[in-house]
């Protein structure tokens, strides 16, 4: 990461920027949280992910909420998804709404009441205290190579955590967090008008060689249907290139973007998603 340092918020020409990102975000994405300053409650990254931390421990144990009969590979695959997910969630929309690349200074898992139609549940998400980083050069593909060795280099060591606590293979969840980052690039394109730009900058950094992110199978595609009124769908969705394991859990499936099923079969059940999808904004 030669092409970057570190930038104090209040010293960086895109503070601003990046905040206005950050309440966009908060206002598109509450299940997670993201700030610029830190907590006095907020950890360093290492010390969260420490071997022995009774924060990973916790994190393990609130992903048995998802599914019954998981072991400890089924947590960690849908604990670094999870993790992935929110980070990406943090460092994208900063880096998609203002330009600007950031990092981890700070980390918490926190309780929260999350919105939903029928009222609010409590859930868990994470809150990320973000650095901005500058980047030296003016290409954009300095910046893309910035944001995916950031990315790498913090992830790195929790996935290494997570394989020796819970015996989940590197590959496989270099895999997931690489299906996190492509769908979060996707979803933050697809609110703010922005989706073609958004899946380019999105392959440049899980599809750059040598990269751990790298996968054949991830890959974006269009569906295509047409409603019963005659209406001409589409939508790209992101094509997965790992597998969380869920269809292990006691009664689970196949997700409809899973790496394991046949592509004509994810496209036949991505199809009838977007059917769903436009018969409950008509409905």
């Amino acid at each position: 990461m030669e092409n970057a340092r570190k930038l104090e918020p209040e010293d960086a020409a895109g503070a601003g920027e990046a905040s206005v990102a950050i309440a966009w975000l908060k206002a598109a994405f509450p299940e997670i949280a993201c700030s610029l300053t830190p907590d006095k409650d907020m950890q360093f990254p290492s010390a969260f992910w420490a071997e022995g931390s009774a924060d990973v421990e916790a994190c393990l144990a609130y992903q048995s909420r998802f599914g019954a009969g998981m072991d400890d590979k089924l947590r960690a695959a849908h604990l670094i998804a999870f993790y992935s997910h929110q980070f990406s969630l943090a460092a994208a929309a900063i880096y998609l709404c203002s330009g600007r690349v950031a990092d981890v200074a700070g980390l918490r898992f926190e309780h929260y009441a999350r919105p939903l139609r029928a009222g609010a549940a409590e859930a868990g998400r994470f809150h990320f205290c973000m650095r901005l980083i500058e980047v030296s050069g003016s290409d954009p593909e300095d910046a893309d190579e910035c944001f995916h060795d950031l990315f790498v280099a913090h992830l790195k060591p929790v996935i290494a955590l997570l394989k020796r606590h819970c015996g989940l293979s590197l590959r496989a969840q270099w895999r997931l967090a690489a299906d996190s980052l492509a769908g979060v690039f996707l979803e933050i394109g697809r609110r703010r008008g922005t989706e073609a730009e958004a899946i380019a900058q999105a392959l440049a950094i899980v599809k750059r060689s040598g990269s751990p992110l790298s996968c054949e199978a991830l890959c974006y595609e269009t569906i295509e249907a047409t409603a019963a009124d005659g209406k001409e769908l589409s939508r790209t969705y992101r094509m997965r290139g790992g597998c969380c394991l869920y269809y292990r859990t006691d009664g689970g499936s196949y997700c409809d973007s899973c790496v394991l099923l046949e592509p004509d079969a994810r496209r036949e059940r991505l199809r009838a998603h977007l059917l769903e999808t436009a018969n409950d904004k008509t409905g």
